[in-house]
C-alpha cells in the first residue's frame, strides 16, 4: 500500500523545524516543503508534512505544544467601533450602506460614509498661453467639488431618511470626501482605524458597468487590514434579525481568529453557522482537521449553533451556490490569507466568483 503524505501545518521556517524536532523525538517521520533555501532564516508558508496514518497523532502533540507554550494567551477580538462605507451614491452602495446601518445599530457603532473620487485639479503653468486653459480646469474642478458636496448631501438625505423608516436608534453617522482615486484612497484611508470594518457594494456607477466596476472592491479587499463586508445589489438587507452563516475553512491556524473575529460582529444576532470545507478529492487529512475544527467550536461557542460540514466538489463556486441556496445562507464568511502568488490567485478568484455570481452578502477577513 502507498504511503501519503499529507500537511498539517504551513508557518515560517525557524517553528517548522522546531515542530519538525518534537514530531521526530515522538517518533514521527516528518518533512518539510517549501524551504526558501537561499533565504531559509525569513521563509514563510513553509509546509509540515507527515504520513497520513500519523496526522492525527502528529497534529495531537502540536496542539498539545501549543496549549503549554509559556506566556501564550488566546488574543481577543477588539470590538468594532466604526463601519466605514465606501460609496458613489450609487444604488448599489446605498443599498450597502442600508446594510451598514442595520449591523451598526445592533453592534452599536458608529458609520462613517467616504466618497473618493478621481479629481480634475489645476497646475500652475509656466506658458502664459495656456493661462486662459488652467482658469477653465480650475473652474471645472471647483464644480466638481459642489457636485460632489451635493451629492454626499442628497445621499445623508436618504439615509436619514432610512433610519427613521426603520426606526432604528440613534447611530453616529459622519461623512468623508477624498478627491483621489478611490483604488489607493480608500486603503490609505482605511490604516487610521484599527476597530474598524469596511461595508460596501460589488459594483458602483464607475466608469465601466460591466464587472470591471467591481475592481475598487477586489482592491479594497486586497489591501485593507480590516473585515470588508460586501452587499450585492440584488440583495436587499432590511431587516436583518437572523443570520445564517456559511463560513468556509481550509483548515489553517488563523481560522480561529478569524472566527473570533466573525463571532464579535454577528452574535448580537440570532445566529446559525455553518463551517464548511470543499475539497477535490477524498482526503483522511479533511476528516481529522474537521474533527479538531468541530471540537475546538464546540467548546468555545457552545451557546451558539454550529456545525461543521465536509463536500466533496470540484467546481467550488457551484458546490457554494448550491449550498446556499439548499441551507438559506444569508452570509457568507471566510478568510483571504497572504501567501505565495499562486495561492493569492488561487483566493482572489475564489472571492470574485462568489462575489460576482453569488447573490448573498460576503465578509472576508484578512490576514
Amino acid at each position: 500500500m502507498e504511503t501519503k503524505l499529507v500537511n498539517i501545518k504551513s508557518t515560517n521556517y525557524s517553528a517548522a523545524l522546531l515542530i519538525r524536532s518534537r514530531l521526530e523525538f515522538e517518533g514521527i517521520e516528518t518533512y518539510l516543503a517549501n524551504v526558501n533555501l537561499i533565504q531559509s532564516d525569513i521563509a514563510t508558508g513553509v509546509k509540515i508534512l507527515v504520513k497520513d496514518s500519523d496526522a492525527k497523532r502528529a497534529l495531537q502533540i502540536i496542539r498539545e505544544a501549543e496549549k503549554k507554550r509559556p506566556g501564550k494567551e488566546v488574543a481577543k477580538s477588539q470590538p468594532i467601533t466604526l463601519i466605514i462605507c465606501p460609496v458613489d451614491f450609487s444604488k448599489d452602495s446605498l443599498n450597502a450602506s442600508f446594510y451598514a446601518l442595520q449591523l451598526a445599530a445592533k453592534i452599536k457603532a458608529e458609520v462613517r460614509f467616504l466618497h473618493a473620487c478621481y479629481s480634475i485639479q489645476p497646475m500652475a503653468h509656466v506658458f502664459p498661453d495656456a493661462f486662459s486653459y488652467q482658469i477653465s480646469m480650475g473652474n471645472i474642478f471647483n464644480d466638481q467639488k459642489l457636485n460632489v458636496k451635493d451629492g454626499m448631501k442628497k445621499f445623508l438625505v436618504l439615509i436619514k431618511q432610512y433610519i427613521k423608516d426603520e426606526k432604528l436608534p440613534d447611530i453616529k453617522i459622519t461623512s468623508t470626501i477624498i478627491f483621489e482615486d478611490p483604488l489607493t484612497a480608500i486603503p490609505r484611508y482605511c490604516k487610521k482605524f484599527k476597530s474598524a470594518m469596511l461595508v460596501m457594494g460589488t459594483k458602483g456607477i464607475g466608469r465601466s458597468r460591466n464587472l470591471l466596476a467591481g475592481s475598487i472592491t477586489l482592491r479594497t479587499i486586497e489591501k485593507v487590514s480590516q473585515p470588508v463586508l460586501v452587499v450585492p445589489l440584488a440583495y436587499r438587507a432590511s431587516p436583518i434579525r437572523h443570520l445564517n452563516n456559511m463560513y468556509i475553512t481550509d483548515f489553517d491556524d488563523r481560522d480561529f481568529s478569524s472566527f473570533r473575529k466573525l463571532m464579535s460582529i454577528i452574535s448580537m444576532f440570532e445566529v446559525d453557522i455553518k463551517c464548511i470545507h470543499i475539497q477535490k478529492e477524498k482526503e483522511k487529512i479533511s476528516e481529522i482537521m474537521l474533527e479538531e475544527l468541530t471540537e475546538h467550536i464546540k467548546n468555545v461557542y457552545s451557546d451558539y449553533n454550529v456545525s461543521c460540514q465536509l463536500i466533496g466538489s470540484k467546481d467550488i463556486s457551484k458546490s457554494i451556490n448550491r449550498f446556499v441556496t439548499t441551507n438559506k445562507i444569508n452570509l457568507i464568511s471566510l478568510s483571504e490569507q497572504k501567501r505565495n502568488f499562486l495561492f493569492q490567485l488561487f483566493s482572489k478568484s475564489i472571492i470574485k466568483e462568489i462575489l460576482f455570481k453569488v447573490d448573498v452578502p460576503m465578509l472576508v477577513f484578512k490576514y
